[in-house]
């Protein structure tokens, strides 16, 4: 059975939040306040790194598992083997404790993240093979909101694809209306982007990571909302080719 989201305030509440969407994982354990917050380059290597990760930040904080009151996961899209272990791994945790799982995009994470402003904004993942998912997003009134679908692309198309869409201006005026790019992406990829500078920015790599405590809060907002969780949640989000 599920812990409610609405039992005793005075009771433990605490979110784990797992990430393993691509070669980086990822981790933090949230309250209202973010506790922990791991970031490593896990390779292929997620399945058993990530456990260990988890038990080492809780006992940090002189927590257990049993003090967790929910669990949260990155559900892709990325490198499809990354993003189904974590999954599994979220998914066994969350039905060993009796606890809701709540699965993110990890392309909203990636969005998330990034400050509002009056540009549209690209989030982008490495999918491994050489190829990047994409999506975009224009501010909302809740922050960034994703419009039109995600999209898997090798680097030739993510150049084509930001050349169509912010070459001109809306409804063809004039000029270039820009877009800020926000993500992973390799040296190749930044210098190819590098080269867009009249339509593009791109975040610099510091400024690109994908933050589990970013998962961890919009799935806390969820949590405390009441929302339970939905089968979607659980599944991974895989990509369409352009």
């Amino acid at each position: 059975m599920t812990r409610s989201p609405g039992r005793d305030p005075q009771s433990s509440r605490l979110l784990v939040a797992l990430d393993t969407s691509t070669a980086q994982a990822g981790l933090a354990l949230y309250d209202g306040r973010v506790l922990a917050e791991t970031v490593w380059l896990a390779g292929r290597d997620h399945g058993r790194q990530l456990m260990p990760a988890v038990h080492q930040a809780l006992e940090r904080l002189g927590r257990a598992p049993s003090d967790l009151a929910a669990v949260a996961a990155a559900n892709g899209p990325g490198s499809f083997t990354g993003v189904r272990v974590g999954l599994a791994i979220a998914s066994g945790l969350a039905f060993a404790l009796g606890l809701p799982l709540y699965g993110i995009g990890s392309l909203d994470v990636t969005a998330a993240a990034a400050p509002t402003g009056p540009w549209p904004l690209r989030a982008v993942l490495e999918a491994g093979r050489g190829r990047f998912a994409t999506a975009l997003y224009r501010r909302g009134a809740g922050g960034w909101a994703r419009v039109g679908g995600i999209v898997g692309v090798d680097l030739d198309g993510l150049v084509r694809l930001i050349e169509e869409q912010h070459g001109i201006g809306p409804l063809g005026s004039a000029g270039p209306e820009q877009c800020a790019i926000v993500g992973e992406l390799d040296d190749g990829a930044r210098s190819r982007l590098a080269a867009l500078d009249a339509v593009a920015w791109a975040a610099s790599p510091a400024l690109a990571v994908r933050r589990p405590a970013i998962l961890a809060e919009m799935a806390w907002n969820i949590w405390l909302s009441g929302r339970p969780p939905e089968p979607r949640d659980a599944e991974p989000i895989y990509l369409t080719r352009t």
